[in-house]
């Protein structure tokens, strides 16, 4: 996105009759769930430092799209 924050109101609306969809990003930052941590990684400082969210790894890292 460039750099530019986006707040959850810049947000498109869902459709009324849309099914409700809970992101797993959305959950490991709201702290419900752990982030996810990829094996390789197995320095406990970056490892403690991606789990307080303090690092984030772009998706191809992690498996992801």
């Amino acid at each position: 996105m460039g750099g530019r924050v986006m707040a959850v109101l810049d947000l498109p609306a869902m459709p009324d009759d849309a099914k409700p969809v809970i992101l797993p990003g959305l959950l490991s930052a709201l702290g419900v769930t752990r982030r996810i941590v990829p094996a390789w990684i197995t320095d406990p400082d970056v490892i403690a430092s991606i789990e307080a969210g303090l690092l984030e790894l772009p998706d191809e890292f992690t498996g992801g799209a």
